[in-house]
């Protein structure tokens, strides 16, 4: 078990005009939520706004899976704004995926401040599939990007060309992350792959939410127990 308090941060941004709705892959959220539960942690959710979080009705649980999920669409209901957190006041730092980031965390000023905070005082942070977008643009101290020389996954332009809603998406993950120095590794669609580069902690698409949580809580422990 982990004594740790780990900051987990989901978008705001549930609208895209002309598409379907989007915001959070449950699943994205639900499985890593159970992993970092279950190892002890004490996880506080936030977004950019606050309040409730949108979910992507795709990724919406099934009727008969809504009591096993109540808790993850609990703590969806009342976020925190990342606003009125600090970095100093946590562990680690972890960002489930959705279509959403794309629009919100990927440009958002207090949460690249937030992830300099925890880069520069040595903390774990994790990532899935389109979560990957909020590490982009990262300014670090010393120079560089939080992702620049890094290897790295995320949600990769194969699987997002046959995804409806990439023609409204401002960019494509994979292109932004390797034009930023990432070393962009992917696996075949749908592959649970998880990619571990010191603290930093990515996984490539929804199949790999569980495994990438469950590298981040490896990390997270060795460095409480460091």
């Amino acid at each position: 078990m982990i004594s740790s308090r780990i900051l987990v941060v989901v978008t705001s941004h549930g609208v895209i005009e002309g598409a379907p709705r989007t915001g959070i892959w449950f699943t994205e959220f639900s499985e890593p939520l159970a992993v970092l539960s279950a190892a002890g942690c004490d996880v506080t959710i936030a977004s950019p706004l606050g309040a409730a979080a949108p979910i992507d009705p795709r990724s919406f649980p099934a009727q008969s899976e809504i009591t096993a999920a109540h808790e993850a669409l609990r703590r969806l209901n009342a976020t925190h704004p990342l606003s009125a957190l600090r970095a100093d006041d946590f562990g680690a730092i972890f960002l489930p995926g959705g279509h959403g980031p794309m629009f919100d965390t990927a440009r958002d000023a207090t949460l690249k401040s937030l992830l300099r905070d925890f880069h520069s005082a040595g903390k774990p942070i994790g990532a899935v599939c389109h979560g990957p977008a909020g590490l982009l643009g990262v300014a670090l101290p010393a120079g560089g990007t939080l992702l620049a020389g890094r290897r790295v996954t995320g949600f990769t332009h194969a699987e997002d060309a046959v995804d409806e809603l990439f023609g409204f998406m401002p960019f494509s993950l994979e292109a932004a992350m390797t034009a930023e120095g990432a070393h962009f590794v992917e696996r075949p669609p749908k592959t649970a792959h998880v990619e571990v580069d010191g603290l930093l902690v990515t996984g490539q698409n929804p199949a790999s939410a569980t495994v990438t949580a469950e590298a981040f809580v490896e990390v997270v422990a060795a460095k409480v127990s460091a």
